[in-house]
């Protein structure tokens, strides 16, 4: 698992004298991640390596896949890149699976990296029996390697594809999704397409800042205690937040 990915790699960079505090075990086990989701091995990602992290990187990586395979262990990345090797290059095999798996439905389609894309491409190919949903608009995880242009791409891959358009929105009102259309239609590559609702146009959205999140807070309650003594009930009152832990 990745606690054992990034115990490994500690041990690789002790070993080869690299510092962790110039170059973290888990910086370097999200750069190898990087490379393996790019179905790259370590001697290509060697060739390819620019700066100082990835050249460190590149040096830890044959050292890691070494000790992985003393230990008979893959990591979450392995799964994949292995996968789509071992197909790649023994077509008996991957033949014997293509009719395992005729018809292939993936979801979150645009959260997709190069080796899951090659991985389906290989498995579909048979068959062409294909079918995706995702959301280019919804791209959230290039960090994780994930390319919406596979998305975009899709029907250039599958010219016989169909695609279907899902427009309405049942959660949101229409002021939401136009502010959320007038923030998105700013990207040069994506799918055009207008989202709408039968929730009426809503409340306008209002945007406000703040210094800090003590003023952000202080802004929050004093708005339910005007309510409060507006009449109002504080089971009326919900607070969504996102937070980093």
């Amino acid at each position: 698992d990745e606690a054992d990915a990034q115990a490994v790699v500690k041990l690789t960079c002790k070993e080869l004298g690299i510092e962790e505090k110039v170059f973290s075990p888990q910086s370097m086990r999200g750069l190898i991640s990087g490379a393996k989701n790019e179905l790259l091995g370590p001697s290509a990602y060697a060739r390819l390596a620019q700066g100082r992290a990835q050249e460190t990187a590149a040096k830890i990586y044959p050292v890691y896949q070494k000790k992985l395979l003393e230990s008979g262990a893959m990591d979450f990345d392995d799964i994949i890149m292995l996968t789509a090797r071992l197909f790649d290059e023994n077509p008996e095999i991957l033949q014997r699976y293509q009719q395992q798996f005729a018809y292939i439905l993936v979801d979150e389609y645009q959260d997709t990296n190069h080796a899951q894309y090659r991985l389906i491409q290989l498995l579909a190919q048979a068959h062409n029996n294909i079918c995706v949903v995702g959301d280019d608009w919804q791209s959230i995880y290039s960090f994780r390697s994930a390319d919406y242009r596979i998305l975009l791409n899709f029907q250039k891959d599958w010219p016989q594809a169909k695609i279907f358009f899902l427009e309405q929105n049942y959660r949101s009102t229409q002021n939401i999704l136009d502010a959320s259309y007038s923030v998105i239609s700013k990207n040069i590559f994506r799918t055009d397409k207008k989202l709408f609702t039968t929730n009426g146009k809503g409340e306008l959205i209002k945007v406000l800042k703040f210094k800090d999140e003590r003023e952000e807070a202080l802004w929050i309650k004093e708005r339910i205690v005007k309510e409060l003594k507006n009449g109002g009930n504080l089971n009326d009152f919900a607070i969504l937040f996102r937070t980093n832990v």
